[in-house]
């Protein structure tokens, strides 16, 4: 992987951005000769990343670069590529160049910054940058090309970064015993005997986002303790997590059990996501609210979100 693109240039506004001033501000520190700039024949200003990067180590300023020194330059052009364009096969193929060269923190920073960006859509940075680098880090284990010790550290790589993206959608909430009761409550967490709960982790910060209060089981949870802790919270939502190599028949274990806990007088929507979901039938005598499998981050936050007013407006009648 080559370090850093030094021909790299950016306009006024992109590096405006990336400074976090106003655009008239950068043409004022390049008409002053402060930050060097070249000019197009159409005298368009551009402005290396290098230059930029210089200029603000200079004067103190941080931007959100700095911790992938001497990758600068390529996380740059990933964030862009993911805002621009929903293409995140760089954000991919950098994190697995890290995993691979032991940068485990480099790839926790780059999907904390994408995670955190007004200007994405979290579920798509689910769907379309973590899903996939796990993908891609599950069949290198399977083709002998990464230890499983490597893919742990892609796993808890991931995971710290979901951990802060949760602390950040928390941030100015009220502590727990003063949150109000007509925020909807959900009941989180991964299967019993799946390790990994970063689809789980991803499916949290997606519901705190949208209003709700999420009970975190976290992984391998029995379906029993689902069941408890929805009816001793009051939950009307409960999301549970399956990883590979969860088979059908798991699922529908899953299923018995809660449909045998369920009591009308708790109703809840019951979700399954992850690998093999969209495969299982529930069949057509469930008890349960409704029973929902969804293929994607985007739209399963599209149904929580409509779900989440709907038992808001419940609980403030």
């Amino acid at each position: 992987m080559q370090a850093f693109n030094s021909e790299l240039f950016l306009t006024t506004s992109e590096a405006a951005d990336l400074l976090d001033v106003h655009p008239s501000t950068v043409k004022r520190w390049t008409d002053a000769g402060e930050l060097e700039s070249d000019k197009t024949d159409g005298g368009h200003r551009r402005i290396y990343l290098r230059e930029v990067l210089e200029f603000a180590n200079g004067r103190g300023v941080q931007t959100y670069l700095a911790p992938f020194t001497p990758f600068e330059s390529h996380v740059w052009l990933a964030v862009q590529d993911a805002i621009r364009h929903d293409d995140y096969s760089r954000t991919v193929s950098l994190a697995m160049g890290w995993l691979v060269r032991g940068y485990p923190r480099r790839i926790s920073a780059l999907f904390q910054d994408l995670g955190s960006r007004k200007e994405l859509a979290f579920a798509r940075v689910c769907d379309g940058g973590i899903q996939p680098f796990m993908e891609e880090v599950g069949m290198a284990w399977r083709e002998g090309r990464l230890r499983i010790g490597e893919e742990h550290i892609a796993s808890q790589a991931v995971l710290e970064a979901l951990v802060r993206l949760s602390d950040e959608a928390w941030a100015g909430i009220a502590p727990d015993d003063d949150l109000p009761t007509a925020r909807p409550a959900a009941v989180v967490g991964s299967m019993e005997g799946n390790r990994h709960h970063i689809g789980a982790m991803c499916v949290r910060i997606l519901l705190e986002r949208a209003g709700w209060t999420v009970h975190y089981l976290g992984a391998d949870t029995p379906p029993e303790e689902f069941a408890a802790i929805q009816r001793a919270r009051g939950a009307e939502l409960v999301c549970v997590s399956f990883s590979p190599p969860t088979s059908i028949g798991h699922m529908r274990r899953c299923l018995d059990v809660l449909r045998e806990f369920y009591r009308p007088a708790s109703p809840f929507d019951l979700v399954f996501g992850g690998a093999g979901t969209d495969e299982l039938d529930g069949g057509t005598d469930l008890p349960f609210r409704s029973f929902l499998t969804f293929p994607s981050a985007e739209s399963f936050i599209d149904w929580a979100h409509g779900r989440g007013q709907a038992a808001t407006g419940a609980r403030s009648a």
